[in-house]
């Protein structure tokens, strides 16, 4: 999905960077995590929910975001600090942030990202994201596909041997 959500920006003639892991040296194509955070007008996140990327983004990462970005997470809820964002929206760290997933979903009406929603800079949506009338034709299609595949003798997407 980053890759992806990199080609479009790219169409849009945004420069793209991809960030190594948190602490990591960069390989190839990667620029040091710090770096992407003081360095961008916009962030997205497209990691899995692990215990090493649990609150990767807090208030210390804030704090790097020099060119105050907007934050868009719509990977995992538990990635950033839902807290810290608070703070780094109200002290303008950060210009803007658009979330489809939290912490627990759906969020109670005491979760932080609850107290953001009358906040001209944020946006919450359910994480339904792919629930457009395409995605869904699009869910429907590849199905098809796969039953298709599995009836002819060649399955797809086959887990485990």
């Amino acid at each position: 999905l980053g890759g992806a959500v990199g080609d479009i920006a790219r169409a849009l003639r945004m420069h793209v960077l991809f960030a190594a892991r948190k602490g990591a040296t960069p390989g190839e194509g990667k620029v040091a995590f710090e770096d992407v955070l003081t360095r961008s007008d916009v962030i997205t996140l497209h990691v899995p929910l692990t215990p090493e990327t649990r609150g990767m983004i807090g208030a210390p990462e804030f704090a790097l975001m020099a060119r105050h970005p907007i934050l868009i997470n719509t990977a995992r809820g538990g990635l950033v600090d839902e807290t810290a964002l608070g703070a780094a929206l109200a002290s303008g760290q950060i210009a803007g942030a658009g979330f489809d997933v939290a912490s627990a979903e759906p969020p109670p009406a005491d979760h932080p990202l609850m107290a953001l929603l009358d906040r001209p800079n944020f946006i919450l949506t359910p994480h339904v994201a792919w629930a457009s009338r395409d995605g869904a034709q699009a869910l429907a299609d590849q199905t098809i596909d796969n039953i298709e595949a599995f009836h002819a003798g060649a399955p797809r997407n086959v887990v485990g041997g």
